[in-house]
């Protein structure tokens, strides 16, 4: 059960919505980043840019999550 979970939302909250979200944002702006920078896996100076970057994709794949789920549950049951 905790390997599931843990796929869940490593997998796909943080590093598909969170990382891809935040990727897209950029690249509308014209700020590009690539998504080495965004998941932290490029390498900086010092650990706290890879928690930084963690949790600021935790944070932007919950909101999408949620706005996904919420959409997902109005279409199939607010429809009918």
């Amino acid at each position: 059960m905790n390997l599931i979970t843990e796929l869940l939302f490593r997998g796909l909250i943080v590093d598909f919505f969170g990382t891809r979200t935040r990727y897209t944002f950029f690249k509308i702006t014209g700020n590009y980043k690539s998504l080495e920078y965004l998941s932290g896996k490029q390498r900086k100076q010092d650990s706290y840019a890879k928690f930084e970057q963690h949790i600021i994709n935790v944070l932007v794949g919950l909101i999408v999550f949620s706005g996904v789920s919420f959409l997902v549950a109005y279409i199939i049951f607010g429809l009918t």
